[in-house]
This record gives C-alpha cells, sequence and structure tokens, in this order.
C-alpha cells in the first residue's frame, strides 16, 4: 500500500526578490528582514529568514487531554484519523474497532457509530475521516474502496464506491475546505479528487501531483527457505508533501528545499513562501551507520537530509511544518501572509500520524502516554 506522498515528487527552483513596498507593513517586514516580491504572473514571493522579528513568539499549551485506561468510548486502540467540526466537537477514527467516536469541546464521549463489517455503515478498514457542512461525516474503507456518509448522529445517509484501485493509503488524507468540497487523495492515479458539495460524489475536478526521479535500492531479508526482497527509495532521499488549505487550493513542497508553493487545480502558482535554511547535512556517523543499515555504499547516500516532511495549513490560514523529528516535538509556523513566526514547541510529543488537524489557533492530535496508550489532546496556541 501507498502512504501518503510516498510516490510523488517535484523539483522546484526557489526564488528571492525583493519588493519596493510601501505601509507599516512594509517596514514592519522589512525589519524581520522578510523579502516580497509579485511577479509579472500575479504570483507573490516571500522569503524570510531563518529568525523570528521583534517580539515572542507564539506557545502551544495542552488544553484538552482525551483518553483512558478504562473499558470505555475514551479507551482509543488505534487512532489513524481525526476531524474537528465547527462548534468544536472532535471525531477520532478508531482503526482497530472501526469505529468513529465523537466528543464534546469538553472531551465528553457523545456517540459512536460505524463498526466492523460489510453493511451500511459499517468497514473492513476505516482509514480516513472528514467532517464536512452542513453536518456529514465521511469515512473511508481502505479494503472496500468505498465512501460511507453519516448525519451528525451518526445514521448513515449514502454510500460511494471509488472504484475499484490496487493502490491504498494508511491514513488516507482528505480535506474540506470553506465551499464544502470534499478532496480526496488518489493514490493509484498520484491526484487529489474535488468533490461537489452534498453527500452525493460528485467529482469536480482532480489535481495532478508532479514527481521527480526517485533512486531506489533492494534489500532483501528471511531465511534460506523463504527469501524476500524489497525495493525501497533511498533514505533522506526527496519526495514531495502536500495538502489542501480551507480556500481549496493546494500546497506543495519539495522535501528537499524549505519552500512551499500555493498552487490552484488549474495549475497556477499564486504563493511560494521560503524559509532561508538549507537543508541538514547527512554525515559523519549517521552517514556511516545508514550506509552499514542498508548495505548501500556510501557514496549512493545524499548529502543532505529533507529540509522539511509534512505541511499542513490552519483554519486561519497558518501554515504549519513538520521538520521530521519523530515524534513530532515542534513545527515551523508562518502566519496566513507567509511571514515566519517561529518554532512552536508542543508541550508533549505529537505521533506525526494521524495527520494533526491544525485549526483557527489550536492543534487536534494524537500523543501517546505510558504502555503506548493513545490520547488525543488540544493544543491552544498563544500568541
Amino acid at each position: 500500500m501507498l502512504r501518503h506522498g510516498s510516490a510523488c515528487s517535484v523539483g522546484f527552483v526557489p526564488v528571492f526578490l525583493i519588493l519596493a513596498a510601501s505601509g507599516s507593513s512594509a517596514q514592519e517586514t522589512a525589519a524581520r528582514g522578510v523579502r516580497i516580491d509579485t511577479l509579472p504572473t500575479g504570483r507573490i514571493v516571500i522569503s524570510n529568514p531563518d529568525a523570528v522579528g521583534r517580539g515572542p513568539a507564539p506557545s502551544l499549551v495542552e488544553e484538552l487531554r482525551v483518553g483512558s485506561l478504562d473499558d470505555d468510548c475514551s479507551a482509543f486502540g488505534d487512532v489513524n484519523s481525526l476531524a474537528v467540526d465547527h462548534a468544536g466537537l472532535i471525531y477520532a477514527a478508531d482503526a482497530q474497532t472501526n469505529e468513529i467516536r465523537v466528543f464534546s469541546p469538553a472531551g465528553d464521549c457523545l456517540r459512536t457509530f460505524g463498526g466492523d463489517g460489510d453493511g451500511p455503515g459499517e468497514f473492513v478498514m476505516l482509514a480516513g475521516i472528514a467532517w464536512r457542512e452542513p453536518g456529514h461525516v465521511w469515512g473511508l474503507d481502505a479494503v472496500r474502496n468505498r465512501l460511507t456518509v453519516f448525519d451528525s448522529l451518526g445514521s448513515t445517509l449514502a454510500t460511494h464506491s471509488l472504484g475499484r484501485s490496487r493502490s491504498a493509503s494508511l491514513p488516507w488524507p482528505m480535506w474540506v475546505d470553506k465551499g464544502a468540497h470534499l478532496h480526496i487523495w488518489n493514490p493509484g492515479e498520484r491526484r487529489i479528487d474535488r468533490y461537489a458539495p452534498g453527500p452525493e460524489l460528485a467529482a469536480v475536478d482532480a489535481f495532478p501531483i508532479p514527481e521527480v526521479e526517485r533512486e531506489y535500492y533492494t534489500s532483501t531479508f528471511g531465511d534460506a527457505r523463504l527469501r524476500m526482497s524489497a525495493r525501497s527509495p533511498i533514505p533522506h532521499s526527496p519526495d514531495i508533501e502536500f495538502t489542501v488549505d480551507r480556500d481549496g487550493e493546494v500546497w506543495l513542497a519539495n522535501e528537499a528545499t524549505f519552500d512551499l508553493h500555493e498552487i490552484t487545480y488549474a495549475g497556477d502558482t499564486l504563493r511560494t513562501v521560503t524559509l532561508r535554511r538549507p537543508a541538514p547535512g547527512l554525515e559523519g556517523r549517521e552517514r556511516d551507520s545508514l550506509a552499514a543499515a542498508t548495505g548501500l555504499d556510501e557514496a549512493r547516500l545524499p548529502q543532505r537530509k529533507p529540509a522539511l516532511e509534512e505541511i499542513g495549513v490552519g483554519a486561519d490560514g497558518w501554515i504549519w511544518v513538520d521538520t521530521g523529528e519523530r515524534p513530532i516535538r515542534a513545527w515551523e509556523v508562518f502566519d496566513a501572509q507567509g511571514i515566519y513566526r517561529g518554532k512552536l514547541v508542543s508541550p508533549v510529543p505529537i505521533e506525526p500520524e494521524p495527520f494533526p488537524v491544525f485549526g483557527a489557533g489550536a492543534v487536534t492530535a494524537v500523543t501517546k502516554g505510558a504502555l503506548d496508550v493513545q490520547y488525543v489532546v488540544r493544543l491552544r496556541v498563544v500568541r
């Protein structure tokens, strides 16, 4: 099975230009060392120095934790997808039970729906969820390759087949924009499909994810009776990362450089946000250990590690960048204008999967406690 972004990459050339700006906002960005330009195509390029300007950077505080060791609704088995609605209700998809659990903004368990099975409203492998106005919850079954639509109380409204496919994604990325369009990652076709509002599954258009060539190596494992081989990309070779924002625009980033590109479904680049920070080097003992672990000649390893990994855009337009530490300890954050606001350190380690939900001034994600027990936490941004 393909994982999110596993087979898609693209190369981008960073652009650093200077805007002859005016007004107080221009003075502030100049004081921060931010360089901005509008290209003849209309694309805006915001180039940020690897430093925060005047004033303290925002911080994160934990304000809610849901989970328990008891045999109840908040005892999670394997949360692999999260969603949050406009009222602050939290939806957690548990792959172990194939259930969708709903919690109030205060963390109280309100209801559970879904479950194991092949029938309407049931899942063989619940791989992703999304909430969409006016109150529909969408659940994706990775084995049956179908979508189930529930109302706000968990009643089944519709079931839609996505057609036959040999590819799946765990977890399965889905996004909803403010126009109530549903965007679903299609790993078999390497594209994001956009659907019209409503409980029907009416396709509108698609966004193909660009690719770059990646070098692969083959490793073998097993014993004399059963020898198997696996083909994998060379570690730290750059891949593509992507997400969809609340305006329905696609964001693409090549892991090799700290450049983020906002692109329409028609293919027009609206904005490029960069951080003038080189990718970290892959050298010394780390390089030697990786060569020994993979059996690769040291010369085949890349000279640098990825500059970034997962990216997300919040409901308020803030851009969140995960630079690859596992579990996630912090994000590099840009505000809605594309200005770098610094590193926001999480008070708890965050699991990269399920993908965190970035709201307006809050992050909803999963952390692990003692004995690897999962908890859903909400972190508030203090600005």
